[in-house]
This record gives C-alpha cells, structure tokens and sequence, in this order.
C-alpha cells in the first residue's frame, strides 16, 4: 500500500538531495541550510534535516518531508509526487486498492479520457502527410513532432467522441474532459470540440495531458464557407485543467529554468517547441489566459530572471506591459527582446535557430524596452512629436519605474527617461512617487509567522529533550527521566504547550550540538537547566521548611559542580 511505499523511498533517497535539487543548500553542522523557497527572506533559516528526512523553516513555520517539499515546489498532487519519487529511489510502487473516494475516480476517468485522446490525435497526425508537411515547413523536426506528442483532430463532427464512446468512456466524461460539447439541437447527443486543428496537448508538471491547444488547419466538412474560425481554439477549465495555474512546456522546462537562471516566456504553442528545438530549453508559454499571480508564484520557485518574449504588434505590447508589471512587482528582473517587425519567436527559429538566440541574449531592461516601443507606436506623422512622446512615457512606462524594488534601479531609470525627454530627473522622480501603490522600494518580505512561542530556558529544554529523544515516546527513557524531574503532571503540561512546535524544537536541539559538537555535553547541560530550574521552584514554595531549604541548597550546589549525564 501507499504507506509502506511511501517508507520504502524514505529509505533511500536522502531529503537533502531532494531538496538540493531545488534550492541550494550549505552544510550546517548535521543539516543544511538555505534561503527559504516559501518567503523571502535574507538570512537563510530554511534547515534540512537527512537524519530525520525532514526540514523546516523557522521564518515561515513550512515544514515535512520529502514529499510535502516536491508537491509545494511543483504544485503537484501526493499521487504524482509519489510516483516521481518512486522512479527516482528505484521502488517499485504496490498495487493500489481499486476502491477510491467518487471525485478521485472522477479525475482518474478525466485523466485517462486525456491520454486516450492524445494517442488518438497522433494517430490521426500519422496518417496526414499533407499536415505533416505544414509542420516541416514551420520548421518543426520529427523528434520535435514526437517530443511534444503533437497530434491532428480530423475536420469530422463526431470522430474522436465516437472513439472514446467505444473504448467505454460515458459522453459526461468526454464532455467533462473537454473534449466534446453537448448538442442544442439534439439532446443527449454531442459532438467534437477539436476539429480540422493541429493539436498540442498540454501537460500538467508532472507531465501528465490534461488539456489540449488546437490551432486551425482546415475547414469541417459540411460547415458554411463564410465561417471564420478562430485560429486557436483551448480546452475550457476543467477538473484537471486551471489556466490560471498551467504554463505550456513547464513540465520539460522546470530543471533548465533552475539551471539557466533564466525563464523566457512566449505566447504560442509553435514559438515554444521552436525555441525548445532551438536550444533555449527554459521556455514556458502562456496557455489561452494572461500572465497570472499564480503563474509568477510557480516560476518565482525556479529563478527571478524572465525574459518576455512578446507579439511585435499593439495588442501584444499592450498585455506584455501588464504582465511587466505585474512582474517587476513580484521581485522579477524583465528584460524583453527586439523582433523584426511582423515576426515573433517561432518565425525566427523556423527561418535561423541562431536569430532567435540572438534575439534573445541582446534582450533589454523592460523599462529601456518599453522606451523604444512607446516611441515607434505613435503615428509616422508624429514621430517627433515630444509631447505626445513625454504623454506616453508618464502612461506606460514610469508605471514600471514605480514597480522597480530596488530605489539604485529606480534612480538609473529615472536618469535614462529624463535623458531620454530632456527634463529634470527631479520632475521625473515626483511622477514616479505620486504612484504609491507600486512603489515600495525595499524587497517585498513577506511577514513571517512565529514558529514558536516566547519560550523559557527551562520549557526550550525540556521541548528539545523530549522531542530529540524517541519523538516523545511515552515509556521512552527520557521521558521518564523527566517525570522523575519534574513530575508527571508537568510534563503533560509541556507536552500540550510543545507538541506543535515539535519539528522546530529539533532542530533547535541540533543547532546547540552543532555549537558545542559534543551531543553528551549538550543533553549533561539541558538536564542540569531543567533540574536547576526545579530546584528553584521548590525553594520559593519552601517557606519557612528550614530543613527543606538546606537540602534544595546543598542540591543547588551539586548540581553547579557537576555536569549531570
């Protein structure tokens, strides 16, 4: 079952390789170290934990194990982390009992309908020569082709759902799976979203299709002449399929975008497996949505650099300065590239991979981008119209001036725009503050929550030594050690107070060993605290116990000459 599985990987894959996979990390003594991948933060207080396949941050209280790590990074569920995991350690995974909650076999039916019309569509790619030599001349190579599982929906009404339909799946699945739609005219029938298209199915980050994108190739049979249909056409939302969470190509680009520093975002289907095909492994494409919070979450994970490669025309220019924007206001650097005139990322890499490249390294900073392109936008007859021009740059561009985090970036921009409109730096930088909203100038650091309340000398020892030793096993030796101490009904107490804070008071324990390097002198000095902390008690309640006083005095004593093992 899941659970034994789930001990098996434990057993042989080391968290702190799993984790170094997404972070870097720095030997702490016994654990490892890091800037937290869940907030921002200056001092690292991310530690990873190999002995106990565990880690934590004490900025924002994350913490778990391997598993719960992956799934947060990649936005993953627990089955498909198990699975990647599973590959990873070499586990062969059991047999999983059959019997599911309704919604997960819901989404298991949904899976299976997306695969089944993958393999059908590149099937059917298969078969037409005539789409296959459009795709050549685009520039797209068979191992592309076969890379990214492109595939072809016929220009039928009824082909793909009448397939599914005879491999048994329900027309509620199908529909659901957004692969058909219900029939106005004939009710309970349905028939093919996809048709006559060229289809690239997109994935989830674990690889997994979950959607598709069609783009037109021919007419349906039977449809009117005079139709015009939409040169793409996507998947609606579906159980599986967010837009607002899904980026095209995440899946093969995740590991490359970590390696490179470096993300380039593009608009199409053809310009990423064009620049895939090119060399530029870290591209992701935007999937029928704009540019989210959530999209930025998900690449903030993997690197701060995004080159934004965007449609030369107005509209293009138009959503490409809200995402820069946005961006710039999550921490992003933007830089965007210069294209030909009427030519985007995949024109270039189907006519010369090394222009695109080109194109790409002499990218420049959003703000000296958007300079030129406010420029070039007015109309011929206006080019040298400074007025119109200064209009423009207080709309469009000193938004993104104000959405810089860092005031050294502000001012040099600030420069170049004053340069650029020949006006006083100071007038520029009195724009750029009536803008409140985007400029805060420091790091945006998220609040962080406690992971621990205001503890004593006494109740942080007794925490590290019960929770270090045996996880605060009930008949454990150190647990009876510190009844006998402090008595049962203290160590309830403590237990309740403590046992959220568990996982933080461990790796508390081990930062102190850390310190000292002798684990026996760290434990003598805790239980000696503990004792000495007693001791204290009692004597304040001793009163006027003569007797009683001189022995918890001669135990103060003892205890301060001697390291208590």
């Amino acid at each position: 079952m899941a659970g034994s599985d789930v001990e098996k990987i434990k057993a042989r894959l080391n968290i702190a390789d799993v984790v170094g996979q997404y972070v870097p990390l720095k030997k702490a003594g016994r654990n490892y170290t890091a800037r937290c991948p869940f907030h921002k933060e200056r001092t690292p207080s991310f530690f990873v934990s190999p002995e106990r396949g565990t880690y934590m941050c004490f900025g924002c209280g994350e913490k778990g194990d391997a598993f719960s790590f992956v799934q947060k990074m990649e936005g993953s569920d627990f089955p498909t982390v198990l699975a990647q995991l599973a590959e990873k350690a070499g586990v062969t995974l059991e047999h999983r009992a059959p019997k599911r909650p309704e919604d997960k076999q819901k989404e298991e039916h949904l899976r299976e309908v997306c695969e089944d019309a993958a393999v059908f569509f590149e099937a059917k790619l298969a078969e037409r020569k005539d789409v296959q030599e459009y795709l050549r001349k685009r520039g797209v190579e068979p191992t592309t082709k076969a890379v990214w599982r492109l595939g072809y929906a016929p220009a039928a009404w009824e082909e793909l759902s009448k397939h599914l339909f005879a491999k048994g799946f329900s027309k509620e699945h199908i529909v659901e799976a957004g692969f058909a739609i219900r029939s106005e005219k004939k009710p309970g029938e349905i028939f093919d979203r996809f048709r006559g298209r060229i289809i690239f199915p997109i994935m989830d980050t674990g690889g997994r299709v979950v959607a598709v994108s069609g783009r037109y190739f021919e007419k349906v049979h039977g449809s009117r002449d005079d139709d015009e249909p939409a040169k793409y056409v996507n998947s609606p939302e579906t159980l599986l399929f967010k837009k607002s969470r899904i980026l095209y190509g995440f899946d093969r680009a995740k590991q490359a975008i970590r390696k490179a520093d470096c993300i380039l975002l593009v608009e199409g289907q053809f310009d990423l497996i064009l620049a895939h095909q090119s060399g530029l492994p870290f591209t992701v494409a935007l999937s029928g949505t704009a540019l989210t919070q959530e999209h930025l979450s998900l690449l903030g994970r993997f690197s701060k650099r995004l080159i934004l490669a965007l449609d030369a025309d107005q509209a293009g220019l138009r959503s490409g300065l809200k995402s820069t924007i946005m961006a710039l206001k999550d921490g992003f650097e933007v830089k965007v590239p210069t294209f030909p005139e009427g030519k985007d990322p995949a024109d270039l890499a189907g006519q010369n991979s090394e222009l695109l490249k080109a194109a790409i390294r002499t990218s420049k900073p959003a703000v000296e981008f958007f300079l030129d392109a406010v420029r070039d936008s007015l109309p011929v007859g206006r080019h040298g119209d400074d007025r119109a021009y200064e209009r423009l740059v207080e709309a469009q561009v000193l938004p993104l001036i104000a959405a810089l985090k860092s005031r050294i970036e502000q001012a040099h921009f600030v420069s170049l725009v004053a340069a650029r409109l020949k006006v006083p730096e100071d007038a520029v930088m009195a724009e750029v503050a009536k803008r409140p909203a985007l400029t805060e100038p420091t790091e945006n650091l998220q609040p962080v929550a406690p992971t621990m309340p205001e503890l004593s000398s006494f109740e942080r020892a007794v925490g590290m030594l019960l929770y270090h030793f045996s996880g605060g096993e009930k008949d454990g030796p150190m647990h009876k050690r510190l009844i006998e101490l402090v008595g049962i009904e203290r160590v309830q107490t403590l237990e309740e107070k403590l046992m959220p804070h568990a996982e933080a008071l461990r790796f508390s324990f081990d930062s102190e060993c850390d310190a000292s390097e002798n684990e026996v002198d760290v434990v003598g000095d805790m239980l000696r605290r503990v004792e000495e902390h007693t001791v204290g008690e009692e004597l304040s309640q001793a009163g006027e116990d003569t007797k009683k006083i001189t022995e918890l005095a001669r135990r103060q004593q003892e205890l301060r000459k001697r390291v208590s093992t």
